[in-house]
């Protein structure tokens, strides 16, 4: 599978949307760096080649990546993810779990076209498992 090196294709489109241009914090830079995880191949026959993005409906976003990368901590990412979320800018595939090396799944998503203020395309479920002592919030 090849990988662009060192490029990042964004549209211009989705930089001037209003749902681009409404996020705050570390959610842009957070999308930056989740259009710099897709995956594109080269597809056709020779001479008539295209790129091709392999990966859109499987991305990760792990934690301890961005933590130790770029310094970002969990609460930030956490609220980063679930504007992109909220805007339509990423789906959620798998929620990931409890367990260690369950990780979180997320598409790439289309939705940021639609999206007016006041609208939300998808929230993320809220943990209902009690640990501890604790009781979750409702």
């Amino acid at each position: 599978m090849a990988k662009l090196p060192g490029k990042i294709w964004i549209d211009r489109e989705m930089i001037e949307s209003k749902a681009y241009l409404s996020l705050s914090g570390f959610s842009p830079q957070l999308l930056i760096l989740v259009l710099g995880k897709r995956q594109f191949e080269k597809q056709g026959r020779k001479g008539k080649e295209k790129w091709v993005l392999v990966n859109g409906k499987n991305i990760n976003i792990p934690y301890t990546e961005f933590k130790g990368k770029y310094g970002i901590t969990q609460p930030k990412l956490t609220r980063a993810i679930d504007q992109l979320l909220e805007k339509g800018f990423l789906s959620v595939v798998h929620p990931g779990g409890l367990y260690r090396h369950d990780k979180a799944v997320y598409a790439l998503s289309d939705n940021w076209l639609r999206w007016k203020p006041g609208m939300t395309f998808q929230a993320r479920e809220r943990e209902t498992v009690k640990r501890g002592f604790c009781d979750p919030k409702k």
